[in-house]
Formats: C-alpha cells, structure tokens, sequence
C-alpha cells in the first residue's frame, strides 16, 4: 500500500475529525459579511481578469457512481505527475478500478490496490518526485496571514501555496480537494496510485507528496464513496466488501465539443479574489457573538470555480 508509513498515519489519525463550521447559523451559513477595506495596499489589478479558462487538456474529469468529479491538472507544481494523469487516464488504465482505500476525514485513494495486480507497472514506472516547483516565472500571490508550516502562503492558478524564506521554491499545500500521487517510502515511488484529501488539511504532508490537481466541481461525489474503517489496514476495504468502482477517467479535451465540460476559475491574481479574501478574512457580520480573528488560513481560501453553460457562467460552484 502505498502513501504514508502505517506508523505515521495511524500517529497522525487519531487528531482527524470532521472540521466545525464555524459560520453556521439557523440557515446553515449568515449572509456573506461585506468586504471590508484592506489594511494592505491593494496591487495593481490592471490587465487582470476575475476569471480564467480552465485548459481542457488540464481538466481530469472522473465518473464515480455518485457523479462526475472535475479536477483542474497542475503544469506548475507536478507537470510530470500531472502528464501521468493524462496519459493512464486517455490508456483507460483507471477504468473498472476502484477507490480502495477511503479513510473518513482524511483521503480517498484509488488505482490499483493491494494484493494481486500491484507489482510495478511496465507501462508507468516510478516518477521521480516533484514536491516543490521553482518559484522564477511563476504568478505567486501571497497572503497577509501567517502560518504555521511555512514561511509565506499564498495562490498560484487557484492553488493554495506555500513559498520558502529565499522566494526560490513553491508548492501546493495539502488542502481539502487536492490531488496527488500516493507513494511508498521511497521518494520517488509514485506511478499511478493517487488520492484526493477529503477532510482536514493534512498539511504536514506539504512537501512530501507530489500533489498535481484539484477538485473543482463535484467534491461532494467524492465524500459519498464508501468509506473504509481505519483501524483495518488502514483504510483498505476488502474486495468482498464492495469498495466503490472509478467507472472512467477523461481528458476533457478527448471528448466531443458539445459534450465537454467548461470551467472559469477565478484568477487569484485578480481584484475579485482580493476583495473575496477581505471579505472572509473579516468576518463583521451581526451574526457573531464574537467577531473572529481578522486572519485567515490559505486552505479556507480556494479559488472559486464555476462552471459555464452554453450562454451564460453559472454561480460559482466552490466556496
């Protein structure tokens, strides 16, 4: 099995719960307080838009009994782990497996699971890690929070990212949604076996794993496969048990242009997710008892996503 040592995961297991949400309220969440000004000198926003294409070539998109779950694919943080994606995805190599491995709160992971059938794969061998990405011509937007793993977090692509002191190496951050290659204790075993963080962000993950992708749309098909009980092989369901199947895994870009999905993601270089921070940052609305700290964590922030029907975006479909 891969992913983590069974001694780390079940060390770290234990602390795993379903996160609160603290802005709920009699209609499960208070109206969005209004954006406040920022204390921080806003950047210059010209020649920036509020939303980006999503590349179809980047968007996975994989069928699950539930429904479709879409997931933009990073050329930033694992472009080899995310052309590995593309490349099992469009050989069907995922099409029949299963999500094996399911622990509440934490992963989903899928592929090909343990037992017969794990041997090393001929026709994907082991990649050789991408934990952090130079950081030179890439857009970094940092946040004015700080944090507890790194020096300075911030965006890239809609990513939620974190940045070393000398300002030469970034990386995404293990935040809720994201995707990336599980592995065995050799750092550079990652093939085709890839899970999806389900609860909270199991930060101290960041730069162990290679992570190429996020859940934009459909997380919730994600949450309803089956779970598996952790203190049984960690996770692993058995075969006789019936763990959910991967019916298949798509390049957008193979399909058809009317039957291919569109996705905006709002650009986290621009002034619409810069007010969208302040406002979630300072939360002022007559619903608090007690006004929250005006400070906020990178993984509460994603870049929001919509998906776009034939005429008109709809509204946004991540928080």
């Amino acid at each position: 099995m891969r992913l983590m040592s069974t001694v780390l995961l079940g060390a770290v297991l234990a602390g795993c719960q379903q996160p609160v949400c603290g802005d709920c309220g009699p209609d499960a969440m208070p109206p969005e307080p209004a954006a406040p000004t920022e204390t921080a000198a806003a950047p210059d926003f010209t020649n920036i838009p509020d939303w980006r294409p999503v590349d179809p070539e980047n968007l996975l998109l994989i069928e699950t009994q539930d429904g479709t779950v879409a997931v933009e694919l990073s050329t930033v943080f694992a472009p080899n782990h995310a052309a590995r994606m593309r490349d099992a995805a469009r050989a069907g190599f995922y099409d029949g497996l299963s999500f094996y491995r399911v622990i509440d709160g934490f992963v989903v992971q899928g592929g090909r699971g343990e037992g017969e059938g794990t041997a090393a794969l001929e026709a994907f061998p082991p990649l050789t890690r991408e934990f952090v990405a130079p950081a030179e011509g890439v857009s970094f937007t940092p946040m004015i929070d700080p944090d507890h793993y790194t020096d300075t977090v911030g965006h890239v692509d809609g990513f939620a990212a974190g940045m070393n002191a000398a300002g030469d190496e970034v990386w995404a951050l293990h935040c809720p949604g994201v995707m990336a290659m599980a592995r065995d204790n050799d750092p550079d075993s990652g093939d085709a076996e890839f899970y999806i963080v389900t609860g909270q962000a199991p930060r101290y993950l960041d730069r162990n794993m290679s992570i190429f992708g996020r859940v934009i749309d459909g997380m919730e098909h994600v949450q309803a496969v089956r779970r598996g009980d952790r203190n049984i092989k960690s996770g692993v369901i058995a075969p006789e048990d019936g763990p959910d199947p991967i019916l298949s895994m798509r390049i957008a870009a193979d399909l058809p242009a009317s039957e291919r999905p569109a996705y905006e993601i709002m650009d986290t270089r621009g002034q619409a997710f810069h007010a969208a921070k302040a406002r979630y940052r300072n939360r002022t609305h007559e619903f608090f008892y007690e006004t929250p700290p005006a400070v906020m964590e990178a993984c509460h922030m994603p870049a929001p996503a919509r998906r776009l029907e034939p005429a008109n975006a709809s509204e946004p479909v991540t928080p």
